[in-house]
């Protein structure tokens, strides 16, 4: 098994409401499906239904994911976001005049020993930082991505996909309806000692990706960077921010690496010091001990038998 150290930070911005959620789960051992379970949910649906459907989503994949049948992580993911998925349908039906078009983005991750394990409904990003540059690892399921498409093509220009009205429409999401596009790679994705993981709502898109990347290369040392990522945010000052939540992880091993490597550079000028002054004083005592040992010009020298 294991360790995986994390972090996670969460911001209102200027909604008058949170409708992100979010939960951390250390998986059992004798589970057997992964070390950590990461999960968020970005809500959508007016007034009531944005903060219930995302915490519907989060605290009933978390149950889920620990009662699945399925023993293949992948399978695990497919089996949990479906039940979600019905006890999504069950909640609107329940009061529908209200509820209608409540509804989430959902991110789970599981990091295990083999790798990085990942299902996704929606526009919320799952990151991977490695030497220092930022690697989008989930599809994108918003209308932007399909401008991004036409843009490549030829079909519209890069400006009109920018002022495009819908290109931050949802194109999936978990409604309690059949789920239109779920990511879901069926092997680990292999991950480096140094990598960080980093899981957020779309309201960190505040920052590009090489602002999140220079926050992240510079907190390496520490193990709450999601504090400095929530301030960069705020420190862009925009008045329709939206809700923010951020949820980080790396390996343990690493980390250990790292301080240690870390108290080792700053002790290293004292240790060169000491050893200098021990080089010079065992020298320094050499001679003398070899001057002692040399016997006077005259003096009478006793010979062992």
């Amino acid at each position: 098994m294991a360790a995986w150290v994390h972090d996670e930070g969460a911001a209102q911005g200027s909604r008058s409401r949170q409708e992100d959620d979010y939960g951390v789960f250390e998986l059992p051992p004798e589970l057997e499906a992964g070390d950590l379970l990461l999960v968020l949910a970005d809500g959508m649906g007016g007034e009531q239904g944005g903060a219930r459907a995302s915490a519907l989503a989060v605290r009933g994949f978390v149950e889920l994911y620990d009662a699945a049948s399925a023993t293949a992580i992948p399978d695990r993911l497919e089996q949990t976001l479906a039940r979600v998925n019905d006890r999504m349908a069950k909640d609107v039906a329940s009061d529908p005049h209200e509820l209608r078009g409540m509804g989430c983005t959902l991110l789970a991750v599981v990091l295990a020993e083999d790798g990085l394990y990942w299902i996704s409904v929606g526009d919320s990003p799952l990151w991977l930082w490695r030497r220092g540059r930022l690697h989008r690892l989930n599809q994108d399921h918003a209308y932007r991505s399909i401008l991004a498409y036409q843009v490549i093509s030829g079909e519209i220009s890069a400006a009109e996909a920018a002022r495009h009205p819908d290109r931050n429409a949802l194109i999936s999401a978990v409604t309690g309806a059949e789920l239109e596009l779920v990511d879901l790679p069926r092997q680990a994705y292999p991950l480096k000692p140094d990598d960080q993981i980093l899981l957020a709502s779309d309201g960190l898109l505040t920052l590009g990706e090489k602002e999140i990347a220079a926050v992240l290369s510079r907190a390496r040392a520490e193990n709450r960077p999601c504090s400095r990522l929530l301030a960069a945010v705020a420190e862009h000052r925009n008045l329709r921010q939206d809700n923010v939540t951020v949820l980080w992880a790396q390996s343990a091993a690493h980390r250990s690496v790292t301080s240690w490597w870390r108290r080792f550079r700053l002790g290293a000028p004292l240790l060169a010091a000491v050893l200098s002054a021990l080089a010079v004083g065992g020298l320094w005592w050499w001679w003398l001990g070899a001057d002692s040992a040399t016997p006077p010009v005259g003096a009478p020298v006793t010979l062992a038998r």
